[in-house]
């Protein structure tokens, strides 16, 4: 990491505008070791399928509770948070284990999570000797800030986390999470994406709301436009953005954008790129949104029943964003979309100079392994984990009546939907600094749909050119 140090402050600064809707069940801002990663889904693959769209791990071996006896204040751990959503998750996990509440003590600093003010306030409790931070929850926009530094966080494979431990996990976020060889941060969290429709525009324009008749509509790109285009002689926007197709594109990642061979780091912009650019253009020019952009009024007012967009990229945090702007509980299905993608989520890493490695350990083990904390975290928050065997468990009749989301989807199941797109995601990819470059190929996505860049090529090279200039690192 020899230019993370410089280049943050602007990495987290434009990861705002990228992720500004946290990860979890409050809104803020914007969820190797790893055996063979899937392909992204494609194809005619419906999301309502009990057989493939969950697969249950092997029984993982577990962690040893250790023995609080003896104790005292030195050995209580600091959890840190920037909102209280992680806290919201890990009192499911303190319910169960009441023996350490007295060891146990949150901090919530009230900053935005891809801010610099939640970097400064982490790493200075990390040398203030003051309530240090034990466990540090990050957006996957930030978290490798963190997580691929040796000096403030450990690697969980020496505090007793093991693969087979891990076996319900899904690959992409053991691919997250691994640096070097060593697991350097885990969620408990899967921010799989999805397409969400409006059910009443379904059955007008498609003869059907049916989920598995929906995806086949929606299977590829190519029918994606086909279904755009029955929807625009309808009177109907296929999204409400060119930019709200961008997460899904994204993952399509064949290889980091910023690679570094020891004596200087190297861009390399692949295929996803031009073809987010690419695809955006085609909605742009073709009509087949409102032009708005992620978040701003337009865009949520299109939400509503009274707005004519037919769907919305979005994973399961997405659906309270929804909720609050209006969209009706019922009038929504999900389906998988033309690719499997994620949007967001929150990593935990744990200090390396942590007081009490065991109860860390062991805690964390509990909140990202444990399937009946799963099952009771998707239950109690809404939120989906990242936990196959409590995912197959939700799919097989144990998610809650009460279910918000599966309130909102009309009582379809979209643990179904997640748990399938999130055997296709591949994160294998990601770098620390892809916040800061998708900030600038969106710059670079609105210029060029809007005439100020010509060509595709045009916009690959002010993406390139932003890299050179404010982060340091150039193409060949």
């Amino acid at each position: 990491m020899k230019k993370i140090k410089k280049a943050l402050a602007l990495s987290l600064a434009l990861a705002m505008g990228l992720s500004l809707v946290a990860c979890g069940d409050d809104k803020d801002d914007d969820g190797t070791t790893a055996g063979t990663t899937a392909a992204p889904a494609t194809g005619d693959e419906t999301t309502a399928s009990t057989e493939d769209a969950s697969t249950e791990g092997p029984a993982a071996t577990g962690m040893e509770a250790p023995d609080p006896s003896g104790w005292d204040e030195s050995k209580k751990i600091y959890l840190y948070s920037w909102d209280d959503d992680f806290k919201k998750k890990m009192d499911i996990v303190m319910e169960a284990h009441p023996e350490y509440a007295d060891y146990v003590e949150h901090v919530i600093l009230g900053v935005g999570g891809t801010t610099d003010e939640y970097k400064t306030a982490i790493d200075t409790a990390l040398t203030s000797g003051d309530k240090y931070p034990t466990m540090i929850p990050a957006d996957n926009d930030v978290a490798k800030y963190w997580s691929e530094d040796d000096t403030k966080t450990a690697n969980l494979y020496d505090l007793g986390f093991t693969d087979e431990m891990l076996s319900n996990s899904y690959d992409c976020a053991i691919q997250y999470g691994t640096y070097n060889g060593q697991l350097k941060c885990v969620t408990w969290q899967s921010t799989a994406g999805s397409v969400f429709y409006r059910r009443d525009i379904a059955k007008e324009v498609l003869g059907t709301d049916d989920p598995a008749e929906v995806q086949k509509a929606m299977s590829d790109w190519d029918k994606f436009f086909e279904t755009a285009d029955k929807m625009k002689e309808a009177g109907y926007k296929m999204v409400s953005g060119p930019s709200d197709v961008k997460y899904a594109i994204w993952d399509t990642q064949s290889q980091p954008w910023v690679t570094d061979d020891g004596s200087k780091e190297t861009l390399t912009l692949d295929k996803a790129v031009t073809e987010y650019l690419e695809t955006g253009k085609k909605i742009y020019d073709g009509d087949y949104s409102n032009n708005t952009s992620m978040w701003d009024g337009g865009w949520a007012s299109d939400m509503t029943n009274d707005g004519k967009v037919f769907c919305f990229f979005g994973c399961p945090w997405f659906i309270g964003s929804m909720q609050g702007n209006g969209a009706s509980d019922g009038n929504w299905g999900a389906v998988t979309g033309p690719t499997s993608y994620h949007w967001g989520g929150t990593y935990v890493c744990v200090g390396k100079d942590t007081p009490n490695p065991e109860l860390a350990a062991y805690l964390l083990y509990e909140m990202t392994c444990n399937p009946d904390i799963g099952v009771n975290i998707t239950n109690k928050t809404g939120d989906c984990v990242n936990n196959k065997e409590a995912n197959q468990r939700l799919i097989n009749g144990e998610l809650a009546a009460d279910n918000a989301a599966a309130k909102f989807l009309g009582g379809q199941n979209p643990i179904e939907v997640w748990a399938a797109s999130a055997e296709g995601i591949n994160l294998s990819n990601l770098t620390y600094q892809d916040a800061s470059i998708k900030a600038f190929i969106d710059d670079a996505a609105k210029a060029y749909n809007s005439g100020e860049l010509s060509t595709v090529e045009d916009a690959v090279k002010y993406v390139e050119d932003k890299c050179a200039a404010e982060l340091g690192i150039s193409a060949e």
